[in-house]
């Protein structure tokens, strides 16, 4: 004969099998999440990642150098294909703190930058995105505005800080100390800086930003030499 299960046996067994089946799925479900890419994440396969970009050797680079010699402000478009071969050609992937950074890529519209890219940290990758909203105040300092940082569909930000700063110490410290400290700075602090670039023997300054869909526009002007 079989035996009838109580209503107190049914519950206990019931829950028995609901926490079992949370335990088995869930790790899934948080990998699946992770690992879950905006629509607009599409980093390149450049054809030899060894080449320097195309786009930064033939145009943006002759841009800034030929029209700083003029000492009169000057325009800069950049598109967001562009820019994406620009970063697509970097020494990927970055390893620190026992993570590895790579695909990158980035989005440009409406005001904001995303810049994304596939963490490894451990046995699941997240695909991680960065949203900013930079400007310019009135004092001509420019402040990143950092919004939002995105593990997956996972809102991370409070979290991040600490990876952003190895991301940027791996990647843009071995650059340039002083800018790596600015832009450490700005993303951690959001602490606004003065946005002066070196342009082969002369200095631009970054005087106005402008970004929509799929390009961004900057106003520069030539410094004078002291």
């Amino acid at each position: 004969m079989k035996r009838k299960l109580t209503r107190k046996k049914k519950i206990v067994l019931t829950a028995v099998c609901t926490g079992a089946g949370i335990i088995l799925i869930l790790p899934a479900a948080i990998a699946f999440l992770l690992t879950r890419a905006p629509a607009h994440y599409k980093p390149l396969t450049p054809p030899n990642t060894a080449e320097v970009s195309p786009y930064l050797t033939n145009y943006i680079a002759p841009e800034i150098h030929n029209k700083s010699q003029l000492g009169e402000p000057f325009e800069l478009v950049i598109t967001q294909a562009g820019l994406n071969d620009i970063i697509s050609r970097g020494p990927w992937p970055l390893t620190s703190g026992g993570a590895s950074i790579t695909l990158p890529a980035a989005r440009l519209s409406q005001g904001r930058v995303f810049l994304m890219a596939t963490v490894k940290y451990g046995r699941v990758p997240a695909v991680l995105t960065i949203i900013m909203n930079p400007a310019l105040d009135e004092a001509g300092l420019l402040s990143i505005n950092l919004e939002q940082v995105n593990a997956g569909v996972f809102d991370i930000t409070h979290f991040a800080k600490e990876l952003a700063e190895e991301i940027i110490t791996a990647g843009i410290g071995k650059i340039d100390s002083t800018w790596a400290d600015n832009i450490t700075a700005a993303l951690l602090e959001n602490k606004p800086f003065d946005p002066v670039f070196g342009a082969y023997d002369r200095q631009v300054r970054l005087t106005d930003i402008d970004i929509s869909n799929g390009k961004a526009v900057l106003q520069l002007a030539p410094q004078a030499e002291h």
